[in-house]
């Protein structure tokens, strides 16, 4: 066991990636289990509060994405909702990668299908696509586009 000094800026750094990157494998999981979700849905939250405390106003876009990811997952579409929303706000507000955008609207997508609402999901499906479409890197592209067509109804 090693014995790791770091300052508290440090070590709500590590933690906030660190937690934020093992909520990935629970989202990828082609059927998670509610424990499994809930455990994500911690660690989005706890990586949001860390990102707070050293992070730029985009990182917290990102917490917020992440919160909306687990939600819909979850099928609470009005919690979904409210953290893709935040997460598009903060992203339009901010200095931030031409993907956030693109990943807060899939993340509106994905919440309103977990309300069940196809009117909205189309809506904002076409919206992310468009964003999606406008993205000049190749790869950004290739992963949001993943994501926007994993966001089934």
């Amino acid at each position: 066991m090693t014995d790791e000094r770091m300052t508290l800026n440090e070590f709500h750094a590590k933690i906030a990636k660190e937690t934020n990157n093992a909520i990935w494998p629970t989202l990828d999981k082609e059927n998670p289990s509610s424990q499994e979700l809930e455990e994500a849905l911690h660690m989005a939250h706890t990586s949001t509060y860390h990102w707070s405390k050293v992070g730029q106003p985009i990182n917290i876009a990102r917490g917020e994405y992440m919160i909306s990811r687990v939600n819909s997952a979850m099928k609470r579409g009005h919690s979904a909702l409210a953290h893709a929303e935040r997460s598009l706000s903060i992203a339009q507000s901010t200095e931030h990668k031409d993907w956030d955008i693109a990943f807060a609207y899939e993340a509106i997508t994905r919440a309103y299908a977990a309300l069940q609402d196809k009117k909205k999901y189309e809506e904002y499906k076409k919206l992310a696509q468009k964003t999606i479409d406008t993205l000049a890197d190749e790869e950004d592209k290739n992963i949001c586009q993943g994501e926007l067509d994993k966001a089934g109804f």
